[in-house]
């Protein structure tokens, strides 16, 4: 039996999140045990689902409270499992799990880069991240990124180029797969029924851009009245975007509908999937909705990697909202059984990605 341990941060729903969460979920029992650090005191959806499995999670204070506090603790964690396998998702901070794992001789250390987020500047962000770019090269046996830009950003292009692995995230392809059932159940529970449904699911926080999506919908509301905007999720942003949807008048037509794990039945009932983001690594809901050939789109600043299907519509934030506007309202669902098998084939497949990753926990 080998010890797994995940540096996830957090469990709730969320892109790297998912990722992590998949490895405990996909893992063979009878080979694995996998635990998790979290610095979170909701262990959340995913967390949930993992302790059914089996999994151990083990809450930790954020290692900025009290660095001398975390390297303790961590290490204390490793001597007690005797863990053969670290792999760290917390972009910057998995420097400092990468120095206490080498420390505590751990075989296999693995730096995963979700993200290629520019978040600010300055001398002190600047000295931070170069100081944890060289614990992690220097700390760790495998570097992971979900794209080539997030690898690029948090090791950089250099040591990218040279010791990169490219893990493609992935999604349950046939489970995102459209289903009309699903859609009539949900469009019932809202009262949807003759409703045209913009979507957008991701954290309600800045560099998600929801805001841009709600500043569109009084325009939109003129030439479809029956328009109406879902967002699945939750975050810091959510009571700023439900003011701007009472002071622009439109609170009916926005619904906030939370966190909520079968995220596929909601795509299955949107009509267009508006995605504004300011930065992105590889986002999973871009390929959650291909799979579900549900229209999308998205700003230019999500990788090209995901652009995969004929379903992708890209726009400039810096383009006119009536392009915006135009393009929204102009696109059709078609066809959506093609879609799973075209993820699938592309390499975006759950199970493509895990075997992956367990492969490099036996080197």
């Amino acid at each position: 039996m080998k010890y797994i341990l995940q540096i996830a941060a957090h469990l709730t729903i969320g892109g790297a999140e998912k990722v992590s969460r998949d490895i405990g979920l996909y893992a063979n029992p009878d080979e694995y045990e996998t635990h998790y650090v979290i610095f979170d005191e909701d262990i959340g959806d995913y967390g949930r689902e993992v302790e059914a499995k089996g999994c151990k999670i083990f809450k930790f204070r954020e290692p900025s409270e009290n660095y001398g506090e975390f390297f303790k603790a961590l290490k204390d964690l490793m001597a007690k499992y005797r863990y053969t396998v670290v792999h760290a998702h917390t972009m910057f901070s998995i420097g400092w799990v990468m120095l206490v794992a080498k420390q505590m001789k751990i075989p296999v250390r693995v730096s995963h880069a979700h993200s290629a987020l520019m978040d600010g500047n300055g001398l002190i962000k600047t000295v931070y991240e170069s100081v944890m770019r060289m614990l992690i090269l220097s700390c760790s046996t495998d570097l992971v990124a979900c794209g080539e830009k997030a690898g690029k950003r948090l090791y950089g292009e250099k040591a990218y180029k040279k010791r990169g692995n490219l893990i493609l995230n992935g999604i349950d392809t046939d489970a995102f797969a459209f289903s009309e059932k699903k859609r009539e159940e949900i469009r019932n529970v809202y009262n949807l029924n003759n409703s045209f449904v913009l979507g957008h699911t991701g954290r309600l926080v800045d560099v998600k851009n929801q805001v841009f999506i709600i500043k569109l919908m009084p325009r939109i509301l003129e030439r479809r009245p029956d328009a109406v905007l879902m967002l699945i999720g939750d975050g810091d942003d959510r009571k700023m975007l439900e003011n701007t949807a009472k002071e622009l008048g439109i609170q009916d037509k926005v619904i906030f509908v939370g966190n909520t794990v079968n995220v596929q039945d909601y795509l299955s009932a949107m009509d267009v999937f508006v995605f504004p983001s300011l930065y992105e690594g590889l986002p999973l809901s871009i390929l959650e909705v291909q799979a579900n050939g549900l229209p999308c789109v998205i700003s230019d600043a999500v990788p090209p990697d995901v652009y995969l299907t004929d379903l992708i519509h890209p726009l400039s934030l810096n383009d006119s909202s009536d392009k915006w506007i135009e393009t929204i309202l102009n696109v059709t669902r078609t066809n959506t059984e093609n879609y799973p098998l075209q993820l699938k084939n592309a390499g975006f497949d759950t199970h493509t990605a895990m075997k992956k990753v367990y492969e490099i926990y036996e080197n």
